[in-house]
């Protein structure tokens, strides 16, 4: 086994910040909201957990265009 350096560490979280991996599923039906809000105050919802979850982050908020958000869709992995 080897020991990685800081700056290999450093190297690989930097790269692992810059994808994400999203997984495409489905929510069980015992997992209906009890309350859910729908149209402006939804969107509004959004935009607010949005923005705190950045300033949380301590990172400035992506100025990309919505076209350009880096993500991508993998095959599901079997269970």
């Amino acid at each position: 086994m080897t020991l990685m350096g800081d700056a290999e560490r450093r190297e690989r979280a930097e790269a692992r910040r810059s994808r994400v991996t999203l997984y495409k599923t489905r929510l069980a039906s015992s997992h209906e909201d009890p309350e859910p809000i729908f149209g402006a105050e939804a969107v509004a919802l959004v935009q607010r957990l949005t923005e705190e979850s950045w300033s949380l982050s301590r990172q400035a908020t992506p100025t990309y265009a919505r076209i350009a958000i880096p993500c991508r869709f993998v095959p599901r992995h079997p269970r």
